[in-house]
Parts: C-alpha cells; structure tokens; sequence
C-alpha cells in the first residue's frame, strides 16, 4: 500500500489491499506544507523514511472491519515487525518516495478555462464574531442525495472560512436575476450586518440569516471540512430546504455576473 501526500494539501491511501510494500509517495510541496502533512499521518525518521501510525492507515484504507482485508493487514504489521520496522510505539517505518517533478497548467491558462464553465451564484451565510456573515460563490454544488449534502468551496485565507469553523452552520441561498444588486452588495460592504443591508433576509436555523425570495436556500450542518491547495471545502448536511418555480437564476460566466433566462420554443 501507498500513502499518497498530494500537491494539493490531500492525503489519500492508493492500493490499501497491497500488503507487500508500504512507502509514502510525495508530490513537489510548496509553501512548507510537507512537514504539517507528515506531522499528520507520524513523524520522520531522517531523510528516507517515516514513522506512521497503523490507526490512520487502517482508516484511510476504506476497508477497516473486513475481515480478510484486516487479516492481510496483520500479516503486513506482523513482518514489519519481525524485520525491525515497527517501534516501541507501535508505528511502522515506510520508505518516503518523491514523484517526479510534473508540468502544470498556468495560473493565466487555467483562470481562462474556468471563466468558460457556467456556474450558479449564490450566498453562503453564517454567523461570525456575533454578527451575520456573508460571502458571494460560484462553487456550490450538489454531493449526496441520500444523505442529503451539498458543498462549496472558499479560500483558505478569507475570515469566512474561520467563522464557518466556529459556528460549524452555514445556509446556501441560491441566487435570481432580481438579487444583482444583494451581490453587489455583498461583495463591497465589509463583512457583517453593513452585507445584509439589501434583501428580504429572516433569521432561520441556528439564527443564520436566509433569503427570503432565494430561488433556493438550503440551511446545513457542516459535516466535513478539507483544505485543498488554496481553498477549503465545507460539505453541509442540508436539514431543511426551500425553492420556489418560474425563477431566473444568475450566473458567472467569463468573469461576468449573468441571468439565465429560459429560451424561446421553436
């Protein structure tokens, strides 16, 4: 099995059913982020190798509890043990093994990809410091069903990501044609009640603010969290929803805020 540390700030487990080898398999870090990623999953042992925790291992794999996986995975524990390869704490030793530098798309190449991908704009809402709290995105999107969820994505930077931290809620409200000016708002009034000051907005769960006249809100739990290069993705376990019919929403396409209005028949 492989312990895959990614560019991208992930740590994910490739071919946990492959007891013959360990190693950790690392990408080109930036911005100091190997050491806090290896901090993670152990601690280092030199140059070459690292010291790691079987639990995480085990969690990771997606397989923990069955029963000819976990077998397998004694096995590997066992000869580890046997040659050396697992200390007084418990933690085995694994090989750090570097990828090969890979080529990158540009920041201007993948900006102007992106800007050709139609997105729906809403409002994400929580609460921060006492006072409502507001932020304009395009990254909502659906995850799950059944349970229901949805996620959306923001920079690790923003002091939205802190209060979603803190109050662990958020609502999405999804917005129309009608709400250009709330956007506007939102985007130039600093955070707190001065981005509530346009919009039919009521206190819903947890007091979060919702939009009254949203094409859609969506009031969540947040269930998961992960930082991912520069942004952090928040999962919300949706606990009630609203929507309303015969909406035109907005979206963001190349660089500009547009509504989305249904064609004519032919």
């Amino acid at each position: 099995m492989r312990l895959y540390l990614g560019l991208s700030g992930a740590i994910t487990l490739i071919e946990p059913v492959d007891f013959r080898r360990l190693d950790v398999l690392i990408d080109p870090q930036i911005n100091g982020r190997l050491d806090p990623a290896i901090a993670r999953i152990g601690h280092r042992d030199g140059d070459q190798h690292v010291w790691l925790c079987p639990q995480i291992l085990r969690f990771l794999s997606g397989h923990a509890g069955e029963a000819d996986w976990e077998a397998g995975f004694g096995g590997m524990l066992a000869y580890a043990a046997k040659a050396g390869w697992v200390n007084g704490e418990g933690m085995v030793r694994a090989h750090l093994t570097w990828v090969e530098n890979r080529e990158m798309v540009s920041h201007d190449d993948f900006k102007a990809a992106m800007r050709a991908l139609p997105a729906g704009i809403a409002a994400i809402t929580t609460l921060g410091g006492g006072e409502p709290a507001a932020l304009i995105v395009s990254s909502l999107t659906s995850i799950s069903a059944d349970p229901p969820m949805v996620g959306f994505f923001i920079n690790e930077k923003s002091p939205m990501a802190g209060h979603l931290l803190e109050t662990q809620k958020f609502v999405a409200n999804i917005l129309g044609h009608e709400h250009a000016r709330l956007v506007q708002t939102v985007l130039s009034q600093p955070q707190g009640n001065a981005r509530f000051a346009g919009g039919s907005w009521a206190a819903g769960y947890g007091d979060i603010p919702v939009l009254q006249d949203a094409v859609a809100s969506m009031e969540c739990d947040i269930v998961h969290n992960w930082r991912l290069g520069t942004h952090r993705l928040f999962v919300g376990l949706i606990r009630h929803a609203a929507s309303r019919t015969g909406a035109n929403p907005l979206v963001n396409f190349g660089a500009e805020i547009r509504s989305l209005q249904a064609g004519d028949g032919a």
